[in-house]
């Protein structure tokens, strides 16, 4: 260590442990930062795995972050159930991987979280079109279904709604 220390060309690690340059070095940190937000999301440190998963987004332009990670966000941020960054992450997940069921998947989590139950219901749906065995994702559009079974109005309350309506309309065009 000394040794290395004291030649000029040797790289070092900056204050907090990041690489100062080189390119298999950067990549080397990022993988580390990669596995450290894996690591902390199977712990359930949803904060940890955000703040890891973005250094290593930082490291790459912005239309250049691969879908993965962000989807890894975007899990992370639904575990902190801040369901606005979820959705954001797995949108720009989707633009770059359309094809892709768990980027759906993570839309359908972030919308159901934020109670958007019908468009978090076609988000599993194109989930499942895309994978269509994943049955995690069908026991989501079955919970979310559920939801917006249990939160439609009942005939005889919309009904009420309704009457209620028309006499309003017909005592104020009297």
């Amino acid at each position: 260590e000394a040794a290395a220390a004291a030649r000029p060309d040797a790289k070092r690690p900056a204050v907090g442990g990041a690489p100062t340059a080189g390119a298999a070095t950067s990549a080397e940190a990022n993988q580390a930062a990669v596995q450290a937000g894996n690591a902390c999301y199977k712990r359930d440190d949803y904060a940890g795995a955000v703040a890891a998963f973005t250094l290593a987004i930082g490291a790459y332009a912005t239309a250049e972050v691969p879908a993965q990670l962000l989807s890894n966000r975007s899990a992370a941020y639904a575990g902190l159930k801040e369901y606005s960054a979820a959705l954001s992450d797995a949108e720009a997940c989707i633009e770059r991987r359309p094809d892709w069921a768990k980027a759906y998947s993570r839309k359908g989590n972030a919308l159901h979280g934020l109670r958007l139950l019908d468009p978090a219901a076609a988000a599993y749906r194109k989930a499942l079109e895309l994978e269509p065995n994943n049955a995690i994702v069908a026991k989501s559009l079955l919970n979310c279904e559920q939801l917006l079974r249990d939160n439609a109005p009942t005939s005889s309350a919309a009904a009420a709604a309704t009457s209620g309506a028309s006499a309003i309309t017909s005592a104020t065009s009297a």
